[in-house]
């Protein structure tokens, strides 16, 4: 697990500028390599490569990055993990006729691997999180490319004549050249769901790589400043697709083949020269997978929980017994009001765009507090995703989008623009709860589908254009039809629709920067492509029935732990934010929602932002998420003026 960033000047630069000016991007990203420092530079053909390291698997100088092939054409950077390297490491073993090894670590195999088979039959072998970096001396070609779920992030764009590519954003920030417009797509997609989505990102000059995706930047599309459209090597639309279509054939997939991936998963993520602990919030996923490491694992497993002092907010009561049941050793955190704060303050820091999942507080305090004992934890991410976990949503979803079925289409037209009109009487912009169920009732009935409501109900404030100054927000995101899966029942494309956007640019964003803020390596068993692809054969009624959903899960889970410790209504890992900002972070939020600051950038409509604000703070009604929404974006923008780097230049 590590970070990296580079450019390339196409027609060749200064050496000594470029070495320096690669070194201080490099090193932005610190948090994410404190063990070792790196960087490479050929002036001739204007490539700079810089990284920094977080040693996992060989901790030795050989692992240093970036790494050449062994016959000199290509350079390598990988932030991540490869978990089936040993059996590449075989198969390479097996064409060559044996290869001598400088160590042992993963970046050696796959850039052996690119050198042998090239770099898309070498990515397409990978079983990993990674994001990587190629340098084709031979061919003077850049090769980006990112995980099939996109676990690990990798952002590009030109600024000016550079072609940048890194990590993160703060890493691309220094360069005197990057260009900090804000993208009004990407404000208006932060503004409907609290995460940028897709390929946007808040800097309208630059790009996030789709997962699953590679892009070849050859010398004459560097010549023309061309990006080149970016290549899929995988595809979850065809997986998703493929696995309804195994399901018809006869050919569902079953708990036993799932728990043998399981374990296989798991295993392999517990491949570390480091110390290796698990999340455990006592659901169903984290426990799952806490209990395969148990039964895996030679010694006692260490497990990490947090909790809340706020009355139904608590999850680390739910761990506790789970805990003991393993025989974990297990240590728990409770959040006291400095630590809410000092995060809440991070976050925009930690995040580079605005983010408004408030679950990104807990999620950086369980961090910080696992990386104390351990450098790799296990987390039970892609469990609700992949095996329809968010029972409520979907299964009261399910129930409306089949009583509205059942209404005529002349009437459901009529009933959708009465809820509108009726919206504002309940609360005015959607800005409490009952108008906002009101405006969910005019979207479904004029929708009257599972992607339209599903949308609707993923967005924490369903008429933003209110909030904006001079322009409306546009058309929903989630309304593109790159999120639909295009058929099956409406189980299977609101789980889709979540897998595409909410999983990838919220959850695995999320837990990405939280981690590697303090130099902590999570891997997920559930996100396996295998077990992503295996989820794709189980019925939808195998995976959610009678209001319980991630059924496969549940049944393996039983064979380690009593049921009466895990059968317990969803609960997500999400943050009490409505209760503390009216108390710990009430003079924080003040500060960020005051007319000043409101008015700093021109984004947003004033008064009616500081309406919504204090119909909330100062009156006690009206809670919105868009109210964290605003804050996010607020704190974000006061963040990124604050960090702006002193002028550095570069000659060409």
């Amino acid at each position: 697990m590590c970070g990296f960033v580079g450019f390339l000047v196409p027609g060749g630069t200064d050496g000594a500028a470029a070495s320096s000016l690669v070194a201080a991007m490099r090193d932005r990203l610190e948090h994410r390599g404190p063990d070792d420092a790196g960087a490479w530079v050929d002036a001739e053909a204007g490539i700079a490569f810089g990284f920094r390291r977080l040693s996992i698997i060989d901790l030795s100088p050989a692992g240093h990055q970036p790494m050449a092939s062994a016959c000199g054409r290509f350079m390598v950077m990988m932030n991540g993990e490869i978990y089936n390297f040993a059996d590449i490491r075989a198969e390479l073993e097996t064409a060559r006729g044996g290869h001598a090894w400088r160590g042992h670590s993963d970046t050696e195999v796959l850039v052996e691997a690119i050198a042998e088979w090239g770099v898309e039959a070498a990515v397409a072998r990978a079983n990993g999180m990674f994001a990587l970096a190629v340098w084709d001396r031979r061919e003077r070609a850049l090769w980006l490319g990112r995980d099939r779920i996109g676990k690990k992030p990798l952002y590009y764009g030109w600024a000016g004549d550079a072609f940048l590519f890194g990590s993160e954003l703060k890493a691309l920030a220094p360069h005197p050249q990057f260009d900090r417009r804000i993208s009004p797509a990407a404000f208006s997609d932060f503004m409907q769901l609290g995460y940028t989505l897709g390929r946007r990102t808040i800097f309208a000059a630059m790009a996030r790589l789709p997962h699953g995706h590679l892009l070849r930047l050859g010398a004459q599309d560097a010549a023309a400043r061309r990006t080149p459209e970016p290549r899929p090597y995988w595809d979850l639309r065809a997986v998703a697709l493929a696995g309804l279509e195994a399901q018809a054939a006869g050919r569902a997939a079953s708990v036993e083949e799932f728990e043998s991936l399981l374990r296989d998963a798991t295993e392999r993520r517990m491949v570390a020269d480091v110390p290796v602990g698990a999340f455990l919030s006592g659901g169903i996923d984290s426990s799952l997978v806490t209990a395969i490491m148990a039964a895996i694992a030679p010694g006692q497993v260490r497990s990490f929980s947090i909790g809340f002092d706020v009355p139904g907010w608590d999850e680390a009561r739910f761990a506790r017994p789970i805990a003991a049941h393993l025989r974990t050793r297990h240590e728990e955190l409770y959040l006291g009001k400095a630590d809410i704060l000092a995060a809440a303050r991070d976050i925009p820091r930690i995040f580079d765009e605005p983010f408004a999942d408030d679950s990104a507080i807990p999620t950086t305090l369980l961090c910080r507090m696992a990386r104390r004992h351990v450098t790799v934890a296990l987390s039970g991410d892609g469990g609700d995703e992949f095996f329809a976990g968010y029972a409520p949503r979907y299964a009261g979803a399910l129930r409306l989008l089949g009583w509205a079925g059942a209404v005529p289409g002349p009437l459901r037209a009529l009933g959708a623009g009465l809820a509108d009109r009726l919206a504002p009487l309940a609360g005015g912009m959607g800005g409490n709860r009952q108008a906002r169920r009101m405006r969910l009732l005019g979207r479904l009935l004029a929708a009257g589908g599972a992607e339209g409501f599903n949308a609707a109900l993923m967005s924490p404030m369903l008429d933003p254009g209110a909030l904006l100054a001079g322009h409306d927000a546009g058309p929903h995101p989630l309304e593109d039809p790159a999120w639909h899966l295009g058929r099956s029942g409406p189980l299977d494309r609101m789980t889709f629709m979540d897998q595409v956007t909410w999983l990838i640019d919220d959850i695995l964003a999320k837990v990405d920067r939280a981690s590697m803020s303090t130099s902590l390596e999570v891997r997920c068993p559930l996100l396996d492509y295998r077990i992503m692809e295996l989820s794709w054969r189980f019925p939808a009624a195998a995976k959610l029935r009678d209001g319980v959903g991630k059924l496969p899960l549940r049944e393996v889970l039983y064979r380690h732990v009593p049921r009466p410790l895990v059968d317990r209504p969803k609960q997500g890992f999400g943050a009490p934010v409505e209760a503390w900002l009216l108390d710990e972070l009430r003079d924080w939020a003040e500060a960020l929602m005051s007319r000043e600051a409101l008015g700093r950038h021109g984004l947003l409509d004033v008064a009616a932002c500081r309406r919504l604000w204090e119909s909330y703070a100062h009156q006690g009604r009206g809670w919105d998420k868009a109210i964290w929404n605003l804050l996010m974006f607020q704190a974000w923008h006061e963040a990124t003026e604050a960090a702006r780097p002193a002028a550095m230049r570069l000659a060409a």
